[in-house]
């Protein structure tokens, strides 16, 4: 039996799997899992549920994530995905824990900036509003 040298055809692989494809399962796989964890069917559902709250420094943040039953997940992205979160029932509760983490590290006022919110609008009085979410 004669062997033949494997010989990589790039074009012919990326058209058979579909780079798109094949780049979306390596990156977006992790966040999928994480966002089955909340209980939401992919990444693309969590992250529509997902606003902003804090800055950690250097290229960290912390979010809250409305979940699929109305109660709330916060969580940072340090470190390794599927990431870890704590859920409350409601909003005032998840929003006042995530103050206290920013008050207790003390970070600079300018890294608090809640998404869904108009400038100058108290967090604490209502949940964020989609429509007012950062693209």
């Amino acid at each position: 039996m004669i062997l033949k040298p494997f010989k990589f055809n790039k074009e012919k692989w990326c058209s058979k799997i579909g780079m798109k494809k094949f780049i979306r399962g390596l990156i977006f796989k992790k966040y999928d899992e994480f966002a089955s964890e909340m209980g939401f069917r992919d990444w693309k559902a969590a992250y529509d549920n997902t606003f902003f709250i804090f800055h950690i420094p250097e290229d960290a943040q912390w979010n809250a994530t409305e979940l699929p039953n109305k109660s709330w997940a916060v969580w940072n992205d340090e470190g390794q995905q599927p990431y870890s979160f704590k859920v409350f029932t409601t909003w005032e509760e998840a929003i006042s824990f995530l103050r206290d983490l920013f008050e207790q590290a003390k970070y600079e006022e300018h890294y608090w900036e809640p998404e869904g919110y108009e400038p100058g609008e108290n967090a604490f009085l209502k949940p964020p509003d989609k429509n007012k979410k950062d693209e």
